[in-house]
């Protein structure tokens, strides 16, 4: 049995309590001051004694982290203990407000940040992936930033590590970003989860909003909420600076059905870069961590070795260091599911914008990992970490033309003797392997993208004329121009 300890905040060696920054059901994070090396950290506590559950909820947390921290996106925990009230505790890097939900209840992003934000985060995404952990609770209180304003993915509270169908249990999912499979009782994560969470969340970085919230700002509860998910096409983007592109990389990576979304985060971050490339923007690199003693994929490099920056791991299983409560015992410890911290909001600062490229050297490593629900922490280069080999590839640049799939060939309607009007097409390829997007154009409207696996799409016929355009979409995520073609529908 386990008792509620919420409130005073524990009593740590080493380290002074300095005041409360966020609260959720199972966990507080206060603001201390580390006093060797000197510097404020965030410590995240259990709000109940160590026992059964707790423990290794917290335990399960740690570890997690400890695998993927090292990554420039993902944020880094220093160490792990118990403290003396029986309470276990993370020290985590930390750095002031505001998450990017805060940020976007300000507004939203302009298309550059978002995709830069979206791209960075996507690598960590990958990385995780890699290592086995499906984070299943990306949204905007969970992207913070450093002092250097990167963008860092937290909370890993909820992460599961990728096991057979039937083996994880879905627990604490944000409703607003969860993908359908989840809401309708789908009990196993998988990559392609993310992705959807990944482009719900970048979708709100140029909206304002979650996908299915209504324009109007009426809140909705969260069955009613869930069936729209489910249920209902993604509202298209109305900026008038977001290419049609990026609308179509979105609908992919939000697709109701996992085996039409992006395979990976790799192959959605590839497809935002061709966006970025579209738009003439600088490409920002992906950061990716590879085994040590492997080559790097086509898809990992790029297909011209560019906007890809790849760390080279030893892969070495190290406990998260204990950081030294009264009561230490030296054992690895970790953190509790379904954790709903709240940071507390200050003041947008403008200067938060981040720069356009990303470092072509990276010097030191960061450690253990990542957790805190909306804190912001801040990367201090003076501590002890673990001391994997790292070597990096120079970011270049993209050739927009060679991201680009080829088009469907032999675009053509054929009107029916019921009134509809049949479209077909051919492969780009006799090789192609991936799908279609396809709409109906209808002048003054924005009509919806939908997804096919064939070649042939019917519509009801329109007074006049009836018109559709097509894209190829590669398995790897990278889409095609649109090939449209008319048919007199008199």
């Amino acid at each position: 049995m386990t008792t509620d300890r919420r409130g005073a905040p524990p009593v740590i060696a080493g380290f002074t309590h300095v005041r409360g920054l966020g609260a959720g059901g199972y966990s507080t994070v206060y603001l201390y001051e580390q006093h060797m090396p000197r510097r404020e950290v965030a410590v995240k506590v259990t709000n109940v004694d160590v026992a059964g559950r707790a423990t290794s909820g917290f335990e399960h947390e740690a570890n997690l982290m400890a695998k993927v921290s090292t990554h420039p996106a993902i944020l880094s925990i220093y160490g792990a203990g118990v403290a003396a009230d029986g309470r276990p505790f993370l020290v985590m890097e930390y750095c002031p407000p505001p998450s990017l939900e805060t940020v976007l209840r300000r507004g939203t992003l302009s298309v550059q940040n978002a995709l830069s934000t979206a791209i960075q985060i996507a690598g960590a995404v990958e990385t995780a992936h890699r290592a086995g952990i499906i984070h299943r609770d990306i949204k905007p209180a969970n992207i913070l930033f450093t002092t250097y304003r990167r963008p860092v993915l937290a909370d890993f509270g909820i992460s599961a590590m990728s096991v057979p169908d039937g083996d994880q249990e879905l627990r604490g999912m944000s409703v607003p970003w969860a993908p359908p499979e989840q809401l309708v009782g789908g009990r196993t994560a998988r990559p392609t989860s993310d992705v959807y969470s990944l482009g719900a969340t970048t979708y709100a970085m140029l909206t304002g909003r979650s996908p299915f919230e209504p324009r109007d700002g009426r809140s909705l509860d969260i069955y009613e909420l869930s069936r729209r998910i489910v249920n209902e096409p993604l509202t298209p983007l109305t900026r008038q600076d977001a290419p049609p592109s990026l609308q179509r990389v979105l609908s992919i990576a939000m697709d109701k059905r996992p085996e039409n979304r992006y395979g990976s985060a790799l192959a959605f971050a590839r497809a935002l870069q061709q966006v970025e490339a579209e738009l003439d923007l600088p490409i920002t690199t992906v950061d990716l961590l590879q085994e040590a003693g492997t080559e790097p994929s086509e898809e990992e490099q790029g297909e011209d070795g560019s906007a890809t920056r790849l760390g080279v791991f030893n892969r070495v299983e190290q406990p998260v260091v204990d950081a030294g409560g009264p009561r230490a015992s030296g054992r690895t410890i970790t953190a509790l599911d379904d954790d709903e911290d709240e940071e507390e909001e200050s003041p947008w600062n403008r200067r938060a914008r981040r720069g356009r490229t990303v470092l072509a050297v990276v010097a030191t490593i960061v450690t253990a990992a990542l957790v805190g629900g909306a804190i912001l922490l801040a990367r201090d280069k003076n501590i002890t970490r673990p001391s994997p080999t790292f070597a990096t590839i120079s970011p270049g640049t993209i050739d927009p033309l060679a991201s680009q799939a080829d088009p469907p060939r032999n675009l053509a309607g054929e009107l029916g003797q019921d009134g509809a009007v049949t479209f077909t097409w051919e492969a780009p390829a006799d090789d192609w392997e991936g799908s279609y997007l396809y709409r109906e154009i209808v002048p003054g409207q924005e009509t919806k993208l939908e997804t096919t696996k064939t070649t042939e799409v019917t519509l009801s016929a329109r007074s006049g004329r009836t018109c559709i355009e097509v894209y190829g979409v590669r398995d790897d995520g990278r889409s095609s121009a649109a090939v449209t073609a008319c048919v007199d529908t008199p």
